[in-house]
């Protein structure tokens, strides 16, 4: 009889734990940085510009540095820990109106890591790092009035 129950588990998966086999549940993660300048149509850097990097799901992972205003000069760094992508995208806004120098245009500009390889750990949950230089032109708002 308990040879017929070993084998009815058996043939149903119900094993026990093997010392090579470990079983793993969560998702894969792979950390993204992007960093560059923002710039008028006129190659002049341009401060307080909100530049944000997400994933075509919108949603970061940690509660990380996925978001950042320029300095002075026009540098952005922004990173994301999010599940293996090879796109991402950069959200940029003019936040503070005219006073830096003029009032900008929203964009979106889609960032393409298709060739660029991991660095770091290369493990089932940890894919490593791929990092981006990305300089955004952003164009001056028409107003209406014209």
């Amino acid at each position: 009889m308990k040879k017929i129950i070993v084998k009815s588990l058996s043939i149903l998966g119900f094993t026990l734990p093997v010392a090579s086999c470990a079983v793993m549940y969560g998702s894969p993660l792979a950390d993204y940085e992007v960093k560059g300048k923002v710039l008028d149509a006129d190659g002049d850097p341009i401060k307080d510009i909100k530049v944000r990097l997400q994933d075509d799901r919108h949603y970061a992972y940690t509660s990380q540095d996925n978001e950042c205003q320029s300095l002075d000069n026009g540098d952005y760094a922004v990173r994301l820990n999010s599940l293996p992508t090879d796109k991402l995208y950069l959200v940029v806004q003019d936040i503070d109106g005219a006073e830096n120098g003029g009032e900008f245009e929203e964009k979106t500009v889609e960032l393409d890591f298709s060739n660029i390889k991991y660095t770091g750990d290369d493990d089932a949950w940890y894919w490593g790092k791929k990092s981006l230089e990305q300089n955004i032109v952003l164009e001056e708002k028409v107003s209406d009035e014209e």
